[in-house]
C-alpha cells in the first residue's frame, strides 16, 4: 500500500509540475500583454493609451512657415497660378505658399528627377560624366522638345544632362533613363522610389519625360508644390548641375552637326543672380517653373505651377523673389546691392 500511495503521490507531482510548465509561460504572457505591449507586439502608446503600430516619420516634410508681406507695388494676382511657393534655403523657411499640397500635372520639371538619379549614380561611381551612351531609335522618338538626336550616334553623359536641363531635350532624358535603368521603364522604378526616399508623397511618375501620357492605365507626372521643394532642396546641392542651368547657350552634336541651343528658362539670360532650375510646359500642366536665386548669396527656391502664359510664369517669378529679397533687405533683382548699414 505505502508503495501503491508513494507511486500515486509521484505521478500526482509530476502531473502538477507539467501543469506548471505550461501555466508559467501563459501567465508571463498575461503579464506583458497588458503590462509591456511594446515588448510583444511593437506598439507604442498614443496619448489616449491606444497602442498603434510604430511608423518611421517621413524625412523632410515640415517647413517653418513665415507670411511675408507682400509689397503692393510688386503686386500680381494669385489667381494666374495653381500653386506656388517661395523658399528661403539658408533659413530653411517657407515663407510663402498657394495650395502647397494640391497635386498637378508638372511637365518637363520631371528631368529634375532625372538629373538627380544621374548625379547620384555618378558620385557613386557606377557611371561617369564621360561615359559615352549609345542613343536608340526609341530615344528619338518621344516627341516634343528635343535637341535631335540621331539613332546609332554616341554623346557623353554630361552632353545629354546639359542638353535635358538647359534645353529640356526629351531625347536627352530619355537617352539617360536607358543608361542609367536599362530601361526607361526601370529607370521610372527608380524614379519613384527616391520620391518616395525623399518623402514626395504626392508625387508619381510615369514616364522620364514629362511628356503626356497616353494610356488608360495610368496619368501624367504629377506632384505638388511642397514636394518639388524636397526635389529642388536636393539638387542644388550639385554644383555641376547649378554649373549646367546657370548657363544660357550650350552646344551639342545631333544628327544636323553641332546645335548651338538656349536654355528654356529665360530668366537665366535676364538676371544674373538667377541660376536655375527648370521650366515645363504642356497642355495639361499649362506653364510651370522651379527658379532658384543666390542674391548676395542668400539662396531662394520659387516654385510656380499651373500659370496660364510663358510671360506671366516669368512675371510672377520675379516678383515673387522681388517681394522676399526687398522683404530682408537685400533689393531686387538686378539691381546693383549697397549694405548702406555699413557705408561709411
Amino acid at each position: 500500500m505505502e508503495s501503491t500511495n508513494l507511486n500515486s503521490s509521484t505521478s500526482a507531482a509530476q502531473k502538477l509540475k507539467s501543469v506548471g510548465l505550461l501555466v508559467t509561460p501563459f501567465l508571463l504572457f498575461l503579464v506583458l500583454l497588458f503590462s509591456e505591449p511594446t515588448v510583444l507586439f511593437g506598439w507604442s502608446e498614443t496619448p489616449k493609451g491606444e497602442p498603434e503600430l510604430v511608423k518611421e516619420e517621413p524625412p523632410r516634410k515640415q517647413f517653418d512657415y513665415i507670411n511675408i508681406q507682400l509689397d503692393s507695388t510688386l503686386a500680381y494676382e494669385p489667381s494666374l497660378f495653381k500653386a506656388a511657393l517661395v523658399y528661403d534655403f539658408n533659413e530653411n523657411s517657407l515663407v510663402y505658399e498657394k495650395n502647397l499640397n494640391q497635386k498637378f500635372p508638372i511637365a518637363s520639371l520631371t528631368k529634375m528627377m532625372v538629373a538627380l538619379i544621374t548625379m547620384e549614380q555618378i558620385q557613386a561611381g557606377k557611371i561617369g560624366l564621360e561615359d559615352l551612351v549609345k542613343i536608340t531609335p526609341k530615344a528619338t522618338c518621344v516627341g516634343g522638345s528635343c535637341v535631335w538626336l540621331k539613332a546609332g550616334q554616341k554623346l557623353s553623359v554630361a552632353d545629354l544632362l546639359e542638353a535635358a536641363m538647359i534645353r529640356s531635350g526629351n531625347d536627352a532624358a530619355y537617352a539617360l533613363a536607358e543608361h542609367v535603368g536599362g530601361t526607361e521603364e526601370d529607370f521610372v522604378r527608380l524614379m519613384n522610389e527616391k520620391a518616395e526616399g525623399l518623402g514626395m508623397e504626392s508625387t508619381c511618375f510615369a514616364n522620364s519625360t514629362g511628356m503626356p501620357v497616353k494610356s488608360n492605365e495610368l496619368s501624367d507626372n504629377e506632384s505638388t508644390a511642397a514636394d518639388l521643394l524636397l526635389l529642388a532642396r536636393d539638387l542644388v546641392k550639385h554644383d555641376g548641375i547649378m554649373d549646367m542651368t546657370s548657363r544660357s547657350t550650350e552646344k551639342i552634336q545631333n544628327a544636323n552637326g553641332i546645335y548651338t541651343y538656349e536654355t528654356r528658362n529665360t530668366l537665366v539670360k535676364d538676371y544674373g543672380e538667377i541660376d536655375g532650375l527648370k521650366t515645363g510646359f504642356t497642355n495639361a500642366a499649362k506653364y510651370c517653373i522651379v527658379a532658384t536665386s543666390k542674391r548676395c548669396n542668400h539662396r531662394v527656391i520659387t516654385i510656380l505651377l499651373g500659370v496660364e502664359t510663358k510671360a506671366e510664369r516669368y512675371n510672377v517669378a520675379v516678383n515673387l523673389f522681388n517681394n522676399y529679397y526687398t522683404s530682408i533687405g537685400l533689393g531686387k533683382l538686378g539691381e546693383e546691392f549697397e549694405d548702406t548699414a555699413n557705408a561709411n
